[in-house]
């Protein structure tokens, strides 16, 4: 009777027929051994990449490359990821020129504390260079917890200038959240207390 192959020696048998292999994990090499990758996205809007462990320097340098070639060589202009959502708009702003190259630990500790300095220098210059630059977007939960009040107060200065009678819905979610966040003896509802509307308008 024959012997059955294992599952890790038909796993390796299946990344033999269909891997391709990478000439080099450096993000400043070119990108020609990722264009196996053209095929696999096609016309897709969004991709997402995904990594085995936190922290492994290998996967970030390989993302990084994938990132390049989604940018560079399939244009897509925007990047989203596991960051809180209201502490991405002050970086985005960095990413897209706001301030000096050297100003990124304080927009933002937290993304040069899990390593990604090298990162979002290389999305700072790529804005800088690309006529297609990358916008940045947080997709988790922001370090306030559960407090609306960080993403909803840049809506609010939003709507102060183009439609101010729209603010009443921002004052009504505000409300909501600073009563549920005191309700559950959070601190995160620290902070501004006014309402939306209350806060005196920008001038010019």
């Amino acid at each position: 009777m024959p012997v059955q192959s294992s599952s890790r020696t038909v796993l390796a048998e299946w990344f033999r027929e269909h891997g391709t292999p990478l000439t080099t994990l450096d993000p400043e090499q070119p990108l020609d051994d990722l264009e196996g990758l053209r095929e696999i996205v096609g016309d897709a809007r969004v991709v997402a990449v995904g990594e085995g462990a936190h922290f492994v320097e290998e996967f970030s340098r390989a993302r990084q490359r994938v990132l390049r070639f989604l940018a560079e060589r399939c244009g897509f202009t925007v990047f989203a990821m596991e960051f809180g959502f209201s502490e991405a708009f002050p970086l985005d702003r960095w990413l897209r020129g706001e301030g000096d190259d050297g100003d990124l630990v304080n927009v933002s500790r937290a993304a040069t504390e899990w390593g990604a300095a090298d990162l979002l220098h290389w999305l700072r210059h790529h804005n800088r260079t690309s006529a297609h630059p990358l916008r940045f977007a947080g997709i988790d939960v922001p370090e306030a917890g559960g407090a609306l009040r960080p993403a909803l107060e840049p809506v609010a200065d939003y709507l102060r200038e183009v439609d101010p009678d729209a603010l009443r819905l921002v004052d009504t979610a505000l409300e909501v959240s600073d009563r549920f966040l005191r309700g559950c003896g959070s601190g995160a509802a620290a902070g501004r207390r006014g309402r939306a509307s209350r806060k005196p308008s920008r001038t010019s």
